[in-house]
């Protein structure tokens, strides 16, 4: 590993919103993790970050070549060690420092790595190129990923002080086809979205090789994206609903899923994946009926924004953002893509400045259509919350 690039300081700027329910106003400081002013290209759309504040993110060099950086806005280290031919979509993933990645590798073949420790280790290999999925890490430094093994099977697996567990696979006894994206909390449950061979999709957790089946295509939803899950078990997920009727951010938690944000208000659709903290916070990137889009933690996009397009950054304004599902820290700072319109690109961390307060509980509902007798409640406890934060 090797320093590549110290900041002389840490490049911030506040900005601050009003909370219209409250009249208080909370701020954001904006804190430059990388742009394309110094050492880099190009950046991956979707850094990652842990709760120290530290980001991964993947990018290319003006030098030549590409590699995974991370960085806390004071200097910025490079993690691989260089023999990776191309990474996967951009996607590292960290916990307390230690990140993991995959690729394709020069010598051939595939790879997922992760620091751990200060060592780069290979947490699995293949010959094959191009056959691992994105990994997650959680905090006792556990590895989930999915691979397609030689015998063509597909699988969710887990690596934990280097033994591989298998956590689902498309092997003829199971019911899965193929799998999406994974996610894994400090107790080692893993989530997944999988393809079923009978048909439809859900999202599943696998905890201890007890499979719990989260939500599924068989009810309400006609279409599932990938999940986020924090410590304390809840998930969350983007989802579609049947015959097209709508489309929201969602969360399940003991068995009921409840809707933080849908298309039925200020949003016309939503991108990416949410992602999930150890406070309950979920945040997400959507796009607004009026125009424009930005990174939101609820149903309001006034008080529940984090920053969006045409907003001041760094002597620019934004003109393009992205978010990943591992985007959020558990003292609600986040990681974030940006394009300004000045040309430059960077990864950034925004910055509350305030600390968050007591996790709150997620509001238990028979179904996804039941928020009419507690909607406004709900709505107004998350801005009373979101303004005792900031």
């Amino acid at each position: 590993m090797a320093v590549i690039k110290k900041l002389s300081l840490i490049t911030a700027v506040g900005v601050f919103l009003s909370l219209l329910m409250t009249g208080e106003a909370f701020a954001f400081t904006f804190t430059q993790i990388a742009d394309t002013s110094n050492d880099f290209s190009r950046f991956g759309f979707y850094p990652a970050i842990d709760n120290d504040g530290t980001v991964a993110f993947l990018a290319d060099l003006n030098t030549g070549g590409s590699g995974v950086f991370k960085g806390s806005g004071r200097e910025i280290t490079r993690i691989d060690d260089g023999q990776f031919s191309s990474f996967f979509s951009f996607n590292p993933a960290i916990s307390n420092g230690n990140v993991a990645f995959s690729g394709n590798l020069k010598t051939g073949g595939s790879a997922i790595y992760a620091l751990s420790g200060g060592a780069l280790q290979a947490i699995a290999t293949s010959g094959n190129p191009a056959t691992f999925g994105l990994p997650a890490i959680n905090s006792e430094g556990t590895i989930a990923f999915s691979q397609i093994l030689d015998s063509g099977v597909r699988a969710i697996l887990s690596n934990s002080g280097g033994t591989i567990t298998t956590i689902a696979d498309t092997s003829n006894a199971s019911p899965y086809s193929r799998f999406e994206g994974s996610a894994i909390n400090t107790s080692g449950t893993v989530a997944f979205n999988a393809e079923l061979k009978a048909g439809g999709r859900g999202i599943y957790a696998v905890n201890n090789g007890t499979t719990s089946t989260i939500v599924d295509t068989s009810g309400e939803f006609d279409f599932l994206f990938n999940p986020s899950i924090n410590n304390q078990g809840i998930i969350t997920f983007k989802g579609v609903l049947d015959e097209f009727a709508g489309e929201g951010i969602y969360v399940s938690n003991a068995g009921t899923v409840s809707k933080i944000a849908d298309n039925s208000g200020a949003f016309d659709f939503f991108l990416d994946n949410p992602a999930i903290n150890n406070n309950a916070t979920v945040a997400f990137k959507g796009v607004l009926k009026g125009g424009g889009l930005g990174i939101y933690t609820g149903a309001d996009p006034v008080t529940n924004k984090v920053i969006a397009l045409g907003d001041s950054l760094l002597g620019s304004t934004v003109a393009d953002l992205y978010f990943s599902s591992q985007g959020i820290n558990d003292k609600n700072q986040f990681a974030f893509y940006a394009r300004l319109a000045d040309g430059r690109r960077g990864v950034f961390r925004a910055d509350p400045d305030s600390d968050p307060q007591t996790p709150i509980s997620i509001p238990e509902q028979s179904s996804v259509f039941s928020l009419l007798t507690v909607g406004a409640l709900f709505i107004f406890l998350r801005q009373r919350r979101l303004s005792n934060k900031y």
